[in-house]
This record gives C-alpha cells, sequence and structure tokens, in this order.
C-alpha cells in the first residue's frame, strides 16, 4: 500500500526489500559514527551497573553501584546479558542493538518527508554529523550501550508518527522511550502534544477506542521511568534537595545544564542551525508531514528558550533556578534540530528544480559536491573505528589518562588482588571497577542519582581530591595531599588498596606496600593505622 510522498509500509516484496537495504545502510552510517574502541564515554557506568543490578556479588558494597538509579529498564534487559558475558562483548551487543534500534525509528520518521532512498541515506548522514557539530548543550544520540539510545529510537519512532498524524501511537512509543529514560522520552512527549495542539488537534485515525488505548498505554509505560526518578529525591528534607541539585547543576553537570558554561561557540552554532534550518523549511514544498515536524521542532526550541530564560534568573533566585535547570531543558532542542535540519537538506537535495533555484548550479554537482562532503566525514570518522589488528586506539573513557598503562595496571589489579578490596584510584579515571570487577572509594565520572547519595559523593571526592573544600583545581591524586591524608581518608573509606600516578607529589610517602608498577602507575596495599 502506498502513501503520500513515495511511502510504502512494505506491502510489496520489492519495497519490503528497498526498505531493509535503506535500513542497513543507515544502520551502517550510525555505526561508523559510534563505532569507537570500548568502554566508551557512558558505558562504564550503564554497563556495571547494570552487571551489578543482575549480580550483587560483582563488585558487592561499591559506594556508586549501590545507590538507587532512575533506568531500571535498561537495567532489567541488559543486566543478565551483563552478568553472563565479559562486559566488552555486553558493549557490542547493546551498541548494535541501539543503532539498528536507532536506524529503525529514523528511517519510519523519514519516510513521509522523502520520496527517495538515496534522500533518506544522505539525511541520515547529514543527522549524523550536524549531531556532533549543531548542538548546545553537548548531547548526543549515536553512541555507546547506555539507556538514552534506546530512548532516543523509540523518540525517533515516535516522530515518525507525529509525521503520519497518528498522535496516538506517537504517545505510546514516546512513553516506551519514557521507560529508559525520563528526561528524553519525557520532554519528547511534551512536543508531541504540542504538535498536536498546533496542527488543529486532528482526531485520531486510528479510531477513538484505539486512540485511548494507546494513550493509557504510553502514560503507564511512561510510569515506569518516571516514579522511581520522583522517588530519587523522596526521603529527604528540603536543604539536602536544594544543595543535591546544586552539586548536580553547577558542579557535576553545568555543561549540560546551565548556559553560562557551556563551551565556547555551541550556543551560536546551534542558532546557526535552527536559522538554516528555518530558511531550507520555508523553501522546501509544504506538506502536512513537514508542518508536524516543523510543529514538533519549534515545540524543542521552546524549551531550550525556556531554559534560557530560567537562567537568566540565576543571581536573584538560584536555589529555584537550579531546581528547574536540573531536568535538561536543552535536550530535546539538541536532537530536534539536527533532525529537521538533516531532512530540509535532504529535501532540498532531492528537489532538481529547488535545488538548482535556490544554489544556482547544476543539481548533479551540488549533490556530487554533498556526497563528498559526507564521505569525508565517514573517512575521518573511520579513523577512530576499532578494526582487527588496528593498535594504539583508546576509548574516549581513558582519555585522561595514559590509555595503555592504565589498562595493563587495571588487568593485573583483576588477576592479583582480593575480589573484596577497596581502592583509591586516581581522580581522571573512569574504568576501574569496568576493567577490575573491584570497588572503589569514588570516582569523578560515576556520579549517583539520588539526592542523598550525591551529597555524599561530593564529601568524597572532596576528602579524596581537594585541598580547600571546593570542585575546582583538585589534585590527581590522594596521595598528592600527604601520606596522613591519604591514611586518613583511606580509614574513613575502609580502601586497603590504591592506585597512584607515580609521578604524583609525595608518592615516596605513601604508607604501605607496593605491589605492582608499569612505568606510569602502581599499585598499593595500604598499611592500616
Amino acid at each position: 500500500m502506498r502513501t503520500r510522498r513515495g511511502e510504502s509500509d512494505g506491502g510489496e516484496p520489492a519495497a519490503r526489500l528497498g526498505g531493509s537495504v535503506e535500513w542497513l545502510l543507515i544502520l551502517f552510517v550510525f555505526a561508523a559514527s559510534g563505532a569507537w574502541p570500548v568502554p566508551d564515554l557512558n558505558e562504564t557506568v550503564y554497563l556495571t551497573k547494570a552487571r551489578h543490578a543482575a549480580d550483587p556479588t560483582w563488585a558487592q558494597g561499591d559506594f556508586f553501584l549501590e545507590t538507587p538509579d532512575a533506568h531500571g529498564v535498561f537495567y532489567l534487559l541488559m543486566g543478565p546479558i551483563a552478568a553472563a558475558m565479559p562486559l566488552e562483548q555486553t558493549a557490542w551487543i547493546g551498541r548494535i542493538i541501539g543503532w539498528a534500534s536507532l536506524a529503525l525509528g529514523f528511517r519510519h520518521a523519514i519516510v513521509p518527508l522523502l520520496c527517495s532512498s538515496w534522500a533518506r541515506v544522505v539525511a541520515a548522514a547529514v543527522f549524523a554529523l550536524a549531531l556532533r557539530n549543531t548542538t548546545a548543550a553537548g548531547e548526543w544520540v549515536i553512541g555507546g550501550c547506555e539507556a538514552k539510545v534506546d530512548a532516543w529510537a523509540f523518540v525517533l519512532g515516535g516522530l515518525g508518527e507525529v509525521a503520519r498524524g497518528r498522535f496516538a501511537w506517537a504517545v505510546c512509543l514516546c512513553g516506551a522511550a519514557t521507560a529508559f529514560h525520563p528526561i528524553v522520552g519525557g520532554w519528547a512527549l511534551v512536543a508531541t502534544a504540542a504538535s498536536w495542539l498546533a496542527t488543529g488537534r486532528p482526531a485520531a485515525s486510528e479510531g477513538r477506542g484505539l486512540a485511548a488505548v494507546l494513550v493509557i498505554m504510553g502514560l503507564l509505560l511512561a510510569g515506569a521511568g518516571v516514579v522511581p526518578a520522583l522517588g530519587l529525591t523522596a526521603g529527604v528534607g528540603a536543604e539536602v534537595r536544594a544543595e543535591a541539585t546544586r552539586i548536580y547543576v553547577v558542579e557535576r553537570l553545568s555543561h549540560h545544564l546551565l548556559p553560562r558554561t557551556f563551551a565556547d561557540g555551541m550556543l551560536a552554532r546551534h542558532v546557526l542551525a535552527i536559522a538554516a534550518w528555518w530558511l531550507l523549511h520555508r523553501l522546501v514544498p509544504a506538506s502536512a508531514a513537514r508542518g508536524r515536524i516543523a510543529a514538533f521542532t519549534l515545540a524543542a526550541i521552546g524549551l531550550s528558550l525556556t531554559g534560557c530564560v530560567i537562567a537568566v534568573a540565576e543571581p536573584w533566585a538560584p536555589a529555584a533556578v537550579y531546581g528547574l535547570l536540573r531536568y535538561y531543558w536543552f535536550r530535546l532542542g539538541d536532537v530536534a534540530v539536527p533532525f529537521a535540519l538533516a531532512t530540509t537538506v535532504a529535501a532540498l537535495l532531492e528537489d532538481e528544480m529547488l535545488c538548482s533555484r535556490v544554489v544556482g548550479v547544476r543539481p548533479v554537482l551540488v549533490r556530487g559536491f554533498a556526497v563528498a562532503v559526507l564521505l569525508l566525514d565517514l573517512a575521518v570518522q573511520s579513523l577512530h573505528w576499532p578494526l582487527p589488528g588496528r593498535t594504539g586506539l583508546a576509548p574516549r573513557s581513558d582519555s585522561k589518562v595514559a590509555a595503555a598503562a592504565w589498562a595493563e595496571i587495571c588487568d593485573w589489579t583483576r588477576d592479583h588482588t582480593p575480589a573484596n578490596a577497596c581502592f583509591l584510584t586516581p581522580r581522571a579515571t573512569t574504568s576501574f571497577t569496568w576493567r577490575t570487577g573491584r570497588r572503589e572509594v569514588v570516582s569523578w565520572k560515576n556520579s549517583p542519582q539520588d539526592a542523598a547519595s550525591l551529597i555524599e559523593w561530593r564529601r568524597r571526592i572532596v576528602d579524596c581530591f581537594s585541598r580547600n573544600g571546593s570542585l575546582v583545581e583538585m589534585e590527581r591524586s590522594t596521595a598528592s595531599l600527604g601520606a596522613d591524608r591519604l591514611q586518613t581518608v583511606a580509614s574513613r573509606y575502609g580502601a586497603d588498596h590504591a592506585i597512584v600516578p607515580l609521578d604524583a607529589p609525595l608518592v615516596d610517602a605513601i604508607r604501605g606496600e607496593r605491589l605492582h608498577a608499569n612505568g606510569v602507575y602502581a599499585v598499593y596495599r595500604l598499611t592500616q593505622p
């Protein structure tokens, strides 16, 4: 059965085959962008939590792993896999599932917007490029194995339903996204409702009965993510909640939440992307599907503007501002704008008359140039692919350490220390528990989600690395604060081992036995007082 603008739901074998080829090509584009060495940035957080959730004896007693979290659906699904096989294999399984789901959701979203297969693949490539270069708050979609990737796949599927005017199905899919990640799916639900209102509240094409069932199902699915998230601040006083929120917004994740701390140029390039999309949107032929996607995108931009307005009030009401900014007002816009830009760029390239009129040269030349740019981007991305035989590539999770030496010291620790050992580790490390299965006192990357634990996390960070009680200009290692400080911290948190950079100040004053060293790091068994 064929619908508008060449859309095919796969009723014919040729159409199904063509759709499968498109999906595979989009999958390749996304995999090319996200195929970094394992473990990637957030895999050290999500997959260690998943394994511990399925097997509480693994790294038992680790401070971070035993704190509450809001991504129980992800841990429920990935935990058994993480407990049954090495985390490296689990990561690749989760990545492939995530990329395949994103490709499926993306293709579903763009079929009503673009006629040709080549334009849809080009849109996927532009989307991947725009995600890396046009965000305001550093949000990303195509990456490692974590709950957010699966949530975005459902949001893209929901966008496809928005484009088709099937808003009840969109609510259901965005509800599923919320179950995986409350913020990602929750804001998508808001934008879906805004698109429905902006397009005149069309009657449900599915019929009122089915539409009601789908909406209720979506809200129930959303509850599976929202209810645990609300529980993260339950049972604590207002002062504790306020302090935890300040830590979260100002000290730990300001680069995603607080506009005044965003990296230089990010807001400007995001605004330029919005302007480029809007100009192209006004040029390409209008359609109901494009109108609905535009309404969704404008709603996402409205959320970002709301976040900016809230942030302006920080000097006068900081507690209230932080309490609102913790909800990631810029997250949906960081994805909706690249999606809208990618689809309108592809629509311009697809329309020969429009392409010739706007650019002023033959369409074949414009298309050739665009494809050349995208192939060049693909070549650049290929530099980080962990292909067989390629050496010297470091995971992004180890970008702030001597990666090879760090991996070696962790392998030794895994093989030669007791399973119940507790470690003090350097501040910049993120993959210690992933690589060793041992617990650590604290890690900067592994910050808890609940209010009480977040305050405890800050206390541990200060005790281990800070001279003055702040979270700026901290030391790389607890050993740099002196032997007495290291001994006090180790006793306070039950640490019996430490991994220390050999070039850290005062490393020779450590009271304990050096068990192993590799020229960059050393493992110590600490002497108990």
